[in-house]
């Protein structure tokens, strides 16, 4: 089976003279080079456009389908609006995934009932064909005029051709689409849409109401919790009709706020992109709740589905994502709209929906890019004098600067030899290292992490504070050059992780992660053969023993173990350093800790333990 994207050799045409001059007449448009566009007679249809483009880059068209809908004629303009996705809007598949995790937060915040990659990637289609049509119309019309030419630019023609079919269409965002390129390229009203905006649909009236039953027929010992579920449901359902109340759309104001944008982020396609969702977002969320289902499905839009790279993220590429900052952070209220219009919920874009939006990705490498860039801003590196190690400081290749890297890892005599004209993300370049770079050294710092998962704690993949803040003493250590053990425990006998410390930040979190879901019963039989003949007097060891868990962790000091009562006591003899971090309002364990020399750090809520966490790296600096 082929990879997403993947050319057939057997349907492949070759190109012939003219063909291969519209291509390289699209290239000088961009002045960029490429190899040859694969063209493929009767493609389009698995693909669902008739031209589109795939990482590493490559171009391909079906030119069957290409003359069906009457743009053969406009083959260069086909082949630059390809070039542009490369050039411009993504430029990479790492922008590609950043866009598209833009557009399914706005699509949560919009109120969407869930995450799905389809709406998101469709958005992000619409988003870049806006930016790269806009600036190939430019282009082109340079190009006219240096040629002494008039007339409309190829793009143009193009687009006035693929909108026939659904010109009448009753989606409301494809006709801001389509009005946006009017602003933009200051057409007549009419031009590419009708005048006038389609109506919204009708919001979808329940079809059965189910009949709740007398409380009184109810058993009473059920009947208290029967009250608080219909409640909950009553809430639920004021808070569904208070949603489509706010959510609203103005179609004409929506395409001369988009204009703007294109305008504004044409250099910053991430940025832009959540701000166009969520200009965008509302009309997916209005055909969801109209019950209308997909909306944007009239008519065949021109790159409307030319993303044709559906491969799954790696964990590398997924940790690029993530750590960018533009992928956090509050949701902006969409431009010349008050903060609660335009149907901006609010809601979070957590661990949950990130899972859902890359689901086809390995889902431990999805939660540990979650967590480390979650925990990013509140690592602090453990330290100890290490024996200094000479540097390598070799220069490797050059690579692409993108928006969202740092700014002093710009290259600028690379950049300025590349181009005298400096376009972020386009002409920026930064100097990479050669792979046998010398490592940081690594010290004898160890921090072994018992976390609870028993059911009473936070499920990670629905947000969990306690992963967040063992994620954060791991990354500290990691930086310092230590090494890292998980161990998560439940009830008696449910244990998992690794038996060896490791520096494999992915497999950390994965143990990290780890949920059982049952009791409490902490491993001291375990625990005990770990350090069981470990040296006391080695001056180099550096050991710290961290468990984060809620209450009941007096299993942990023998209640309900008795034969293993004096383990933990024991234990704390060959280590540096040994802390509980609980959420224990009752204090139950502070005696017992405080006889076999545990510290205990007290949660008043399990939010608190990032934070304390945080500080907790902080104490243990340089131990």
């Amino acid at each position: 089976m082929r990879a997403a994207g993947a050319v057939d050799p057997r349907v492949e045409r070759p190109l012939d003279a003219p063909t291969r001059e519209a291509w390289a007449a699209a290239q000088r448009t961009w002045g960029v080079r490429m190899s040859d566009p694969h063209l493929l007679p009767g493609a389009g249809q698995k693909a669902g456009s008739f031209a589109w483009f795939t990482f590493p880059p490559a171009v391909s068209v079906d030119p069957t389908m290409l003359a069906d809908l009457g743009v053969a004629g406009e083959i260069e303009s086909v082949f630059a609006h390809e070039l542009g996705h490369h050039a411009l809007a993504p430029s990479t598949r790492i922008d590609s995934l950043k866009i598209r995790h833009q557009m399914a937060r706005a699509l949560t915040a919009s109120g969407a009932r869930g995450v799905r990659a389809d709406h998101a990637g469709h958005l992000a289609n619409m988003w870049n064909d806006l930016l790269v049509n806009t600036r190939l119309a430019l282009l082109q019309r340079r190009e006219a005029r240096a040629g002494g030419e008039t007339g409309e630019p190829g793009i143009v023609r193009a687009m006035r051709i693929t909108t026939v079919p659904g010109f009448d269409s009753a989606d409301r965002l494809w006709w801001v689409y389509r009005r946006t390129y009017e602003l933009l390229w200051q057409l007549v009203p009419g031009s590419l849409c009708p005048p006038v905006p389609p109506p919204p649909a009708a919001s979808a009236a329940p079809t059965h109401v189910p009949q709740e039953t007398p409380l009184s027929k109810i058993p009473e010992k059920f009947r208290e919790k029967e009250i608080a579920l219909r409640a909950a449901r009553r809430a639920a359902a004021e808070a569904a009709r208070a949603l489509d109340a706010v959510i609203t759309s103005v179609p004409a104001l929506d395409a001369d706020l988009a204009a703007g944008l294109v305008r504004t982020f044409s250099a910053d396609p991430v940025s832009g992109a959540l701000r166009f969702g969520m200009l965008a977002a509302p009309y997916l969320v209005e055909a969801e709740r109209a019950g209308s289902g997909d909306a944007a499905t009239a008519g065949p839009m021109f790159g409307r589905a030319c993303a044709a790279d559906g491969s799954p993220p790696t964990a590398a590429e997924l940790g690029r994502v993530l750590a960018d900052g533009r992928l956090r952070g509050s949701i902006p209220a969409p431009e010349g709209r008050s903060a609660d219009a335009g149907g901006a919920a609010g809601q979070g874009f957590g661990v949950a929906e990130t899972l859902a939006l890359y689901d086809t990705a390995d889902a431990d490498a999805v939660m540990a890019a979650f967590y480390r860039a979650e925990a990013a801003p509140w690592v602090r590196p453990f330290t100890q004098r290490a024996p200094a190690e000479p540097e390598a400081a070799l220069p490797g290749p050059l690579a692409l600067w993108e928006v969202g890297d740092h700014v002093a890892d710009i290259d600028w005599a690379a950049t300025v030899r590349t181009s005298v004209d400096i376009v972020p993300g386009i002409t920026t370049r930064r100097r990479t290292w050669l792979d046998d770079d010398a490592a940081p050294a690594e010290t004898s710092l160890e921090l072994d992490i018992y976390i609870d998962s028993s059911g009473s704690m936070p499920d990670p993949r629905r947000g969990s504070p306690a992963v967040l803040a063992g994620t954060i003493l791991a990354l500290s250590v990691l930086r310092g050059g230590g090494r890292v053990r998980v161990s998560s425990f439940s009830g008696p006998g449910e244990v998992a992780g690794s038996e060896r410390f490791s520096r494999d930040h992915v497999a950390i979190v994965r143990d990290l992660t780890t949920f059982f879901f049952g009791g409490t019963s902490f491993p001291l039989d375990l625990y005990g053969r770990r350090y069981d003949g470990l040296r006391t007097d080695d001056p180099n060891a550096r050991r710290h023993v961290v468990v984060l868990s809620d209450d009941g962790l007096m299993s942990m000091f023998g209640v309900g173990n008795e034969p293993y009562a004096s383990t933990a006591a024991t234990v704390r003899g060959v280590l540096t350093t040994a802390t509980l971090v609980l959420l224990d309002r009752r204090r139950q364990v502070a005696d017992a800790a405080a006889a076999a020399g545990y510290d205990v750090v007290y949660l008043e809520t399990m939010s608190d333990a990032p934070a304390a966490c945080a500080k907790l790296a902080e104490v243990l600096h340089g131990r």
